[in-house]
């Protein structure tokens, strides 16, 4: 991916401002750029070093790690280097300060960051659509209603703080109306309402299991609130794009890498369970470079010629595209499952596992 579309000001407005639907636009958006990061060619030319700045590995960081242990990055022509980060806090300025390449983030705090114009960036790829998060509230408080004119512990405005105004908008409560408290770290928020010493913390769904034997009540998911919302986005520096003529085979190998091993996972599943036979495997390798060279690699240019757009009108037309996606249920899905337009399963077996196989060829993607 080249320029960065998703820094511009004027789509950022678009985003967090007012309209129809913002919060669902949000994804649309971000799947646009997405995809342009997914085009993956054979030629990987010579070998790339890729710094990612990531959070120390919790039971949600399976997908790079598989891809790294099973060297998906190699195959890419990638050394992708993993630079550890005690707090999601220092994400951003580490990849601001040039001490990473890209970093995995929430993409909230890169779109607050990219409109006060504190960082050149862009979004190259996602490694997991769905962002599990939780309001938790202590005795006495059961519903997010109740939460009006109460204390909420956040973080700096990143993820917690962007996901607790989105649910709080949704029960009708005003973020205005409430004491936000710089909680600290996820463990540290969730202890605050065990304590006691705030009425209710925006933090991970990690600590849902613990709420009963705590004392504390699990007010709302975000799952259930924003369900396509992109818990991870990684988010790469634009002189580090820039240095490449081509299209950076570093950070489009990384994002290869990570698709490749969630498309292995599930097809490994799908055999080792007995739900298909071991021919399977060789679809993986069949479809993946099928998909690749005719699907993706199109999109790449397709949305490479989105980004040099310099009309302002025809940008203006293509996020309007957008719009009429996101209010079309049916639309908004297709365009966000990023799958051929036209993908036929070529075979029974695959239509057993794809049975929608030829609705895709109804996908809306704008052009």
């Amino acid at each position: 991916m080249t320029s960065g579309t998703m820094t511009s000001r004027a789509m950022t407005s678009r985003v967090t401002g007012g309209g129809a639907r913002p919060r669902r636009l949000l994804p649309l958006l971000l799947a646009a750029v997405l995809a342009a990061a997914s085009g993956c060619g054979a030629d990987t030319g010579g070998r790339l070093t890729w710094k990612v700045g990531v959070l120390q590995c919790s039971t949600d960081c399976g997908f790079l790690k598989m891809a790294e242990e099973k060297g998906f990055f190699e195959r890419r022509g990638v050394e992708v280097e993993f630079v550890t980060l005690q707090s999601a806090s220092q994400a951003l300025p580490a990849l601001a300060s040039g001490e990473v390449d890209a970093v995995e983030q929430n993409a909230g705090a890169f779109f607050i960051a990219s409109e006060r114009g504190d960082l050149d960036a862009s979004v190259i790829g996602s490694t997991m659509i769905g962002l599990p998060w939780a309001i938790y509230a202590r005795k006495g408080i059961t519903s997010l209603a109740q939460l009006q004119g109460k204390s909420i512990a956040i973080s700096s405005p990143t993820v917690p703080a962007v996901i607790a105004n989105v649910m709080l908008a949704e029960a009708g409560v005003s973020g205005a109306s409430m004491q936000k408290l710089n909680g600290g770290g996820n463990a540290d928020r969730y202890r605050a309402v065990v304590a006691g010493t705030t009425d209710s913390a925006s933090s991970p769904a990690d600590y849902v299991p613990r709420v009963r034997r705590d004392g504390v009540n699990l007010l709302a998911l975000s799952t259930d609130v924003v369900p396509d919302y992109p818990r991870y986005s990684i988010i790469a520096r634009n002189d580090r794009l820039a240095a490449h003529v081509n299209n950076p085979i570093g950070g489009l190998g990384l994002n290869c890498g990570v698709h490749d091993a969630l498309e292995l996972v599930r097809t490994l599943d799908e055999v080792a369970s007995g739900r298909s036979g071991p021919d399977l495997l060789d679809r993986y390798e069949r479809r993946r470079r099928t998909i690749n060279i005719e699907f993706v690699q199109q999109q790449t240019v397709d949305n490479k010629q989105r980004l040099e757009e310099k009309d302002p009108q025809v940008r203006r037309a293509k996020l309007d595209r957008l719009a009429e996606i996101s209010a079309d249920d049916k639309a908004q899905r297709l365009f966000l499952r990023a799958v051929p337009p036209c993908w036929t399963p070529s075979s029974a077996d695959e239509r057993s596992t794809d049975p929608e196989g030829s609705l895709l060829c109804e996908s809306p993607y704008p052009t």
